[in-house]
């Protein structure tokens, strides 16, 4: 009885301990020490095997940040965008932007490559979540985020990941501080696709319910990083103003010629490349190649909840696989609403090839 006794008053003490240190963190650390315990406990893997991990999806947030912008949000990015308004941005940085699914992951290889003289065997040696942490996100095991940004060696050029929009993004970027922005734009009928069976095979992210019914939610921006139309067409306006700053890529222009884009983003970049350098990027780079490396291809987060057997991290990539998801009413119906959106703004995408 005795043992007990000073076991629970060592839990009592350890919980006293862990809510005062908390109440003196930052939201963005509460968020993340939770996640850690959680992650100790394997709690995600438990709920998995119960299939609890689908009854107790998230929601989506209506949040406001601090500067007034309004998105829709899930909990753990909620706690985050506040710290990025105020994140300290470097001369050096790159910054990957894209919404959810256009190729963010192919992005950030290929310029983590250019930025470090085409190091293939320095990228096979460690995951890109580590590489080019996740900027809206908090650092757990083998995926980083904000944290790690935070004490990223002075001395060490950073590849920065994010999904937000112009709005939200370090308020230093906003006003006019010196850095390098990539933006990938993606057909929307494609990433939306793409976005389903994210959400799918992600606990995290609100149940995506059927086709049509994620279909409907996307074109009313009831989706997590809000309206494709809105974060794409803002950065395609701020392009237009700010080419010293900023390089705007389509994914069908990099299906279509990567290496060509290999050497346009080298250039953006002011890196000077060999052509054996780009060939070897390129190589590295291809989809089938990526979608083969575990350092690339997202397998290794399985153990922490992604549920790889209702989909692939890195699934088909292809241009026009829309075609196998809409119906003809609903390609027609939203071939009219981007028309509506995108008038006049020059921005002309690709839909097939």
């Amino acid at each position: 009885m005795m043992i007990f006794a000073i076991s629970g008053t060592a839990v009592s003490l350890f919980a006293f301990i862990v809510y005062y240190k908390a109440k003196s963190m930052r939201l963005v650390d509460r968020m993340q020490l939770l996640l850690m315990i959680l992650t100790k406990l394997n709690v995600m893997k438990i709920l998995q095997i119960t299939g609890l991990d689908q009854k107790m999806r998230p929601g989506l947030t209506h949040f406001t940040a601090s500067n007034g912008f309004k998105i829709m949000l899930t909990p753990i990015f909620a706690s985050v965008v506040n710290e990025v308004l105020k994140f300290k941005v470097r001369e050096d940085d790159v910054f990957i932007v894209t919404y959810p699914k256009a190729g963010t992951t192919w992005m950030q290889e290929i310029t983590w490559l250019i930025c470090n003289d085409g190091n293939i065997d320095g990228a096979k040696k460690e995951l890109i979540t580590v590489r080019s942490p996740f900027l809206e996100t908090v650092d757990i095991s083998i995926s980083k985020g904000i944290q790690f940004l935070e004490t990223w060696p002075q001395n060490k050029q950073r590849v920065i990941k994010t999904h937000l929009p112009y709005e939200i993004l370090p308020a230093e970027i906003r006003n006019g501080k010196k850095c390098k922005i990539i933006y990938v734009a993606r057909n929307p009928k494609d990433l939306c696709v793409s976005y389903f069976h994210f959400h799918r095979m992600i606990p995290g992210l609100p149940n995506p319910e059927t086709w049509r019914e994620f279909l409907s939610k996307f074109c009313s921006d009831n989706v997590v990083g809000g309206s494709w139309f809105d974060h794409t067409l803002k950065f395609w306006e701020k392009y237009q103003d700010d080419k010293q700053r900023i390089y705007f890529v389509k994914y069908e222009d990099l299906k279509k010629d990567l290496r060509k884009e290999v050497e346009s983003i080298s250039k953006f970049l002011g890196k000077e490349l060999s052509g054996e350098q780009m060939d070897a990027i390129s190589k590295h780079c291809t989809f089938g190649s990526m979608r083969k490396n575990k350092k690339t291809n997202m397998s290794s987060l399985a153990k922490y909840g992604m549920d790889v057997a209702k989909s692939k991290f890195m699934r088909k990539g292809e241009v026009g696989d829309w075609k196998n998801y809409f119906t003809i009413n609903q390609s027609s119906a939203f071939d009219m609403m981007y028309q509506e959106k995108v008038e006049g703004s020059g921005l002309d995408i690709t839909f097939e090839m």
